[in-house]
């Protein structure tokens, strides 16, 4: 599957990535990566939700947005779904999310997913990717079918070398007054060290 990788190009992101983005502290925090999804989606607009599961992101959907066309992949033959394989795939989305589904697959599966949801984008459609925060210091390692960890600014480089743009990052964590209070006594340690409190980040970029 590597046949066909620039590699020159991913590093070519990656040094942009870096050169762009702020440390990790100062990344805006939202409380949940279907906050995100909700910001972006229109009413009639079609979404594509890869590694669905058992589909809870439509019945969150249908309940804020209104009327949006669900459709969902999954490996997961136990449960229905519209489409177990991405090149079965035959039409285009406005936006195309993977929630947590990054970690789980090598450097290249990745490299190779992003191309395929940039071709399955209407133009100006949306990419939304979640996965854990490898500035937390346990988080990522917590879960054995964790695969690959990707720092916020190199999944930020993995999305421009698909050619995505306009590319924005968010720590998710849902914040509530005693962990502000814990931030605010921690912060110092925090940069010094490069770690984060923030278990998850979220990425969403546009074609």
């Amino acid at each position: 599957m590597a046949d066909g990788i620039d590699w020159s190009k991913i590093r070519r992101g990656r040094d942009a990535a870096s050169k762009s983005l702020p440390k990790i502290t100062k990344i805006p925090i939202v409380k949940s990566n279907r906050q995100v999804i909700s910001n972006i989606l229109k009413n009639g607009d079609a979404i594509l939700d890869i590694g669905a599961n058992n589909r809870s992101l439509e019945k969150y959907l249908s309940s804020i947005i209104g009327k949006v066309s669900y459709f969902s992949l999954d490996t997961d033959k136990n449960l229905p779904h519209d489409y177990y394989d991405m090149a079965a795939i035959d039409r285009k989305f406005d936006v195309i999310v993977a929630l947590d589904v990054i970690e789980h697959m090598t450097l290249i599966d990745t490299v190779v997913l992003f191309e395929r949801i940039y071709e399955l984008l209407n133009p100006s459609g949306c990419i939304v990717i979640s996965t854990p925060n490898v500035c937390h210091p346990v988080r990522f390692w917590r879960d054995c079918t964790h695969i690959t960890p990707y720092r916020y600014d190199e999944l930020a480089g993995l999305l421009i070398s698909a050619g995505f743009h306009d590319i924005k990052i968010y720590r998710i964590k849902n914040m509530k007054a005693k962990d502000r209070l814990r931030y605010w006594i921690y912060s110092p340690l925090l940069r010094l060290l490069d770690i984060d409190f923030a278990p998850g980040i979220v990425a969403v970029a546009k074609t």
